[in-house]
C-alpha cells in the first residue's frame, strides 16, 4: 500500500478536494484475522488501526498493517467530499460504539463456539466483516444519495442484497472490481483508477450545477405587466 501521502491523520473535505483525491471512503478486509479498518484514503497506516480499534484483547488484536494481507474490500463513491467524510466519521463512531458504550450488546449478537468465544477458524472472524457491513449500510443511510456507488471486491462481500440492502437502500448502486488475474497485484491500480472516474464523475455534477445557476440568473424575471 503506497504511503506517498500520509495517512496519519484526518482529512477535512477541503484538503481531500485540493490534494486531488476523489470523495470516497475505503474499507480494507485482513485476510487472516476478517477485521475491517475504514480509511479516508486509498490507503492506510498505523493511525487508522489505532483509531479502529479501541479496547483490544486476545480475540480482536490490533492487526499488523503488512500489506501482503490486506485486501480492499469495498470503496464508496459519494456525492460531495463533505459527505465522504461524514461517512467516514460514521463508520468510526459505530465502531466506537460497538466497542466501548455498546459492547456488551454488540457481544452478545456475535456467534460464538462451544467454549463461548467468538468464533473463528485459524485466526479468522467473520463476525467483524459481518459488522463491518451493517454498520456501513447504516451509516450509508445517513448520506447516500442518486450519486452514491458501492464498488466490492467481490459478490460474497456486499452479502444479501435483497434482505440487507434492498429494505434500506433501495435506490443504492453496487458494481463489483474487475479481476483479471492476480488481484492484489491490481488493486492499487484498480483503486487509482475508481478514484479518476469518482473525480470525473463529481466534476461533470459540479459543471452541471453551475450551468443550471447561470440559466437560473440569465433567465429574465416576470413582471405583473407581462402576465396581463
Amino acid at each position: 500500500m503506497s504511503k506517498t501521502v500520509s495517512t496519519s491523520r484526518f482529512r477535512t473535505a477541503k484538503w481531500l478536494q485540493k490534494s486531488g483525491f476523489a470523495p470516497q471512503v475505503f474499507l480494507f478486509r485482513n485476510l487472516e484475522s476478517g477485521q475491517v479498518v475504514y480509511s479516508q484514503l486509498p490507503h492506510f497506516s498505523q493511525r487508522q488501526i489505532d483509531v479502529n480499534f479501541y479496547r483490544p484483547n486476545w480475540e480482536n488484536k490490533k492487526p499488523s498493517t503488512r500489506p501482503d494481507i490486506w485486501r480492499c474490500m469495498a470503496v464508496v463513491d459519494l456525492k460531495t467530499y463533505e459527505d465522504s467524510v461524514k461517512l467516514y466519521q460514521n463508520l468510526c463512531r459505530l465502531r466506537y460504539l460497538r466497542e466501548v458504550p455498546k459492547r456488551s450488546e454488540a457481544e452478545a449478537m456475535r456467534k460464538r463456539n462451544e467454549w463461548g468465544h467468538i468464533w473463528y477458524s485459524a485466526q479468522f472472524r467473520p463476525t467483524y466483516t459481518q459488522e463491518a457491513v451493517a454498520d456501513l449500510i447504516e451509516a450509508l443511510s445517513k448520506v447516500a444519495d442518486f450519486a452514491t456507488t458501492v464498488h466490492w471486491e467481490d459478490p460474497w462481500r456486499m452479502g444479501d442484497y435483497e434482505k440487507y440492502w434492498k429494505p434500506v437502500l433501495p435506490g443504492l448502486k453496487h458494481e463489483f472490481m474487475t479481476r483479471k488475474g492476480n488481484f492484489a497485484r491490481e488493486e492499487s491500480a484498480i483503486l487509482k483508477q475508481l478514484g479518476e472516474r469518482a473525480k470525473l464523475a463529481f466534476q461533470a455534477q459540479e459543471n452541471t450545477q453551475e450551468n443550471t445557476q447561470e440559466n437560473a440568473q440569465e433567465k429574465p424575471q416576470e413582471t405583473l405587466s407581462d402576465t396581463k
